[in-house]
């Protein structure tokens, strides 16, 4: 009696296992639809104006969770074409918890990547590509560095659904983390600089502590599944 009830909770932990499998066989892209959702542009979008960041994917979950769930930031990208051909200065403007910023960075785009320059033009950083996106108006950026990234911009302040759904399955192809939609909160002029932010500062510190309170969760969640993920790798290497 004890074997039959041991052999028929083992046929339905299997049953559930299956059914797992399958749907997340079922979710996941089939692979000619990955290979056209990573495939790099083969036509250079019109970068020129302003783009706002609308979400965020990475190799590292923990990174974007935290990002979000801690600082909560928008960003908006405005790109301006200079003299020299493929060359633009680019400044990328943040709000993070009320508090605003600028930096500014010299860029090289050509056709479909681009990457940070110095004062002579010369390549300083890794070059990011540009994505196929079925949005008229987005770019999809994936950077491959210590940390890979995956962003998507739009002229817009917010996509479609649809459009963060197509997003949601170029990360799931490259079996990264899942996105995360930044703040949509692009009011750059109603808010303090952050250069008047000091280390000991209590408000932005106490606006951090309130934040991660109602989100802690998220990268929680984030910081199982990385320990899981090395667990498993570091296992696989010792076999």
């Amino acid at each position: 009696m004890k074997r039959d009830r041991d052999t028929s909770i083992t046929m339905k932990t299997l049953c559930v296992a299956v059914v797992v499998l399958s749907l997340s066989s079922v979710c996941r892209p089939a692979p000619l639809a990955c290979d056209k959702l990573l495939k790099p542009v083969d036509k250079s979008p019109d970068l020129s104006g302003r783009w706002f960041v609308i979400a965020m994917s990475s190799d590292v979950c923990l990174i974007p969770a935290l990002l979000n769930s801690l600082l909560w930031p928008s960003f908006a990208v405005d790109f301006t074409a200079q003299s020299t051909p493929n060359i633009y200065e680019s400044n990328v403007t943040f709000k993070i918890l009320d508090y605003c910023g600028a930096e500014p960075e010299t860029i090289f785009f050509e056709r479909n990547i681009l990457f940070d320059v110095d004062s002579n033009n010369a390549p300083i950083d890794t070059a990011e590509v540009l994505l196929h996106t079925g949005c008229p108006d987005c770019l999809i950026l994936k950077g491959n560095d210590s940390i890979d990234s995956l962003l998507l911009l739009s002229r817009r302040q917010k996509v479609t659904e649809a459009e963060l759904k197509e997003f949601r399955m170029q990360a799931d192809c490259l079996e990264w983390s899942e996105p995360e939609v930044l703040n949509s909160d692009h009011d750059y002029k109603n808010c303090k600089s952050f250069d008047d932010v000091e280390a000991t500062d209590e408000e932005i510190w106490n606006k951090m502590y309130e934040r991660l309170k109602e989100t802690y969760n998220v990268p929680l969640q984030c910081l199982t599944k990385d320990i899981y993920d090395f667990s498993k790798a570091l296992y696989a290497v010792t076999l």
